[in-house]
């Protein structure tokens, strides 16, 4: 199933770059999103977060009450204007389900956007179809709740 996600951050490219490779932005974030346990490692070009959040109440029969997730991000050099390109991957350990795609910075007339575009995959025989529209959802929220936290860490 192909997810798109937009974010939108009042700062310029450079800055949400540091931001979104900063270990502990990245620790705050987990933590917001309700993983106050979250293992982080970044460098300047790769980000993983493991993490352990609430499962969604729709995929709650298959997983359970928590999921473990891994996130990765690859980032490519800088642009010219800024703007940089790279692949990411969410995917749940020993289940199997994923959501990997490309991801890109770049600066707007008011700050800076990540797109995120990608697909999920839930390879499970018969229902797979089903939960992903159903995990679609909650993934996409959760970008969400990233750029909102970001945000915020942007204007403090």
């Amino acid at each position: 199933m192909q997810l798109t996600s937009r974010q939108e951050f009042p700062a310029p490219p450079a800055d949400v770059y540091a931001m979104v490779t900063d270990e502990a932005f990245l620790r705050h974030a987990a933590a917001e999103m309700g993983s106050p346990d979250a293992r982080v490692a970044a460098s300047s070009d790769h980000t993983a977060v493991e993490a352990s959040v609430e499962a969604p109440p729709e995929v709650r029969p298959f997983v359970g009450e928590r999921l473990a997730i891994v996130q990765e991000v690859r980032w490519g050099p800088v642009d010219a204007d800024g703007a940089r390109s790279g692949t990411f991957s969410i995917t749940v350990p020993g289940k199997p389900v994923t959501f990997e795609g490309t991801v890109r910075l770049e600066p707007t007339a008011s700050g800076s956007v990540i797109d995120h575009a990608g697909d999920l995959s839930v390879r499970i025989p018969l229902l797979g179809a089903r939960i992903e529209k159903e995990a679609a959802p909650a993934i996409l929220e959760a970008l969400d709740v990233q750029a909102r936290v970001g945000r915020a860490w942007l204007t403090r």
